[in-house]
């Protein structure tokens, strides 16, 4: 059986002369606390029992109609019976309306609460940018820059300018920072410039208070040049 609304709502005259299935008459009991439409239907289909009760006894005029009549059909619902169904439903839409509402109020506190905290953990925190300093060449190169280190609430933004690189197979290179406590970690890579320059800004998870060095590498691993944070 379809539990479609149009479907469903079929069903609610012959619930009310007691002509349902147990099957139909699951179906259309699941699917009214869901649906205020086919609630009014049944409370407005719920006085036909009670009229029908007490309409003229035709079973002489026809009585083979009226007896093959009663061998399918089951009594009538009881308006009694009737109302105690709309009043479960009725309790029961509630109760889910109060259940989503509290479901609704609980996210929204969590979000409340989560929101806050971000908050919380933003507000003390300054981004502040360490001073720049000098790169120093290593033996047999001639490469200068400087290096500006910035505290990120991650780690530290590296950002260096750099003149002279070699050329030829020393690409691609390699911004290295080194923590204090002897870790290595791979701020950035580029490749060879046609005229020896880059400027590069690369991303650190060491903060900025734990970083001892800052080099520049070739691909081979050899240093160019380095730094150190004031």
């Amino acid at each position: 059986m379809s539990t479609d609304h149009d479907d469903v709502r079929m069903l609610i005259g012959a619930y009310v002369l007691g002509g349902l299935s147990e099957t139909d008459r699951r179906v259309l009991e699941s699917h009214l606390p869901a649906c205020q439409e086919c609630r009014d239907e049944l409370a407005r289909s719920a006085p036909l029992a009670g009229l029908l009760r007490r309409a003229p006894d035709m079973s002489a005029a026809r009585p083979q109609v009226m007896r093959e009549a009663a061998i399918d059909a089951a009594p009538p619902a009881s308006s009694a019976g009737i109302d105690r169904l709309l009043e479960q439903v009725r309790a029961t839409a509630v109760a889910r309306r109060r259940r989503a509402r509290r479901q609704w109020l609980a996210v929204a506190a969590a979000l409340i609460v989560v929101a806050g905290l971000g908050l919380g953990l933003m507000l003390p925190f300054r981004q502040s940018t360490g001073p720049s300093t000098a790169f120093t060449s290593a033996a047999g190169y001639s490469v200068s820059g400087r290096a500006t280190l910035t505290a990120k609430p991650w780690g530290t933004a590296v950002s260096v300018t750099l003149a002279d690189l070699p050329a030829g197979g020393s690409g691609p290179f390699i911004l290295q920072v080194s923590s204090v406590d002897g870790r290595k970690e791979q701020a950035a890579t580029w490749a060879i410039t046609p005229n020896g320059s880059a400027a590069v800004t690369g991303a650190s998870a060491l903060h900025l208070p734990d970083i001892r060095s800052i080099s520049v590498m070739d691909h081979a691993g050899r240093m160019l040049a380095t730094t150190r944070p004031l």
